[in-house]
């Protein structure tokens, strides 16, 4: 049985990013694996996964310019959060 001072010590505290959560959701029910928005991606954050759907690899670095969810022509593709 540890003590609470010992708890305290070894407790391990989760650091908040500098950054806003960005969320990115692919509608692969509407999705017609078009690529277009993989190419349209500045910061190629959405990438192609083995079936060939868009996904996001590293939403965290997205800047929010909303080109995917402009140019998709299903309307696929649904980017929250975030400062905008």
């Amino acid at each position: 049985m540890l003590s609470k001072k010992t708890k305290l010590k070894y407790r391990v505290k989760k650091k908040k990013s500098k950054y806003p959560r960005t969320t990115i959701q692919v509608f692969d029910k509407w999705c017609k694996r078009c690529h277009i928005c993989v190419d349209l991606c500045a910061q190629k954050v959405l990438v192609e996964d083995k079936d060939g759907f868009p996904i996001a690899l590293k939403p965290i670095e997205c800047t929010r310019c909303d080109w995917c969810v402009r140019r998709c022509p299903d309307f696929a593709i649904a980017v929250s959060g975030g400062n905008k």
